[in-house]
């Protein structure tokens, strides 16, 4: 369920992600997940979605954190390509 202050994370994330952080990680991470805690800025990068997440609230554990695969619109995408 999107609630105001998970929408709010989202939104402070992903400007941080663009402003200051979408070159770096897309030159050199491409198709890692990125964790992205907003009030300090930090991110923190994984293998895989639950390596990054897990990353953040170990540092974070009161916080929210917002997800997102380098390089991507999605975290995770679902379905099939249509031919």
């Amino acid at each position: 369920m999107v609630t105001n202050a998970t929408e709010s994370v989202a939104e402070a994330a992903k400007r941080i992600y663009v402003a200051t952080l979408r070159e770096t990680l897309e030159a050199k991470s491409l198709n890692a997940f990125v964790a992205i805690e907003p009030v300090s800025g930090e991110y923190f990068i994984g293998a895989t979605l639950s390596e990054a997440i897990g990353a953040a609230r170990e540092k974070f554990p009161n916080r929210l954190a917002h997800a997102s695969r380098i390089g991507h619109q999605a975290a995770v995408e679902f379905g099939r390509e249509i031919q």
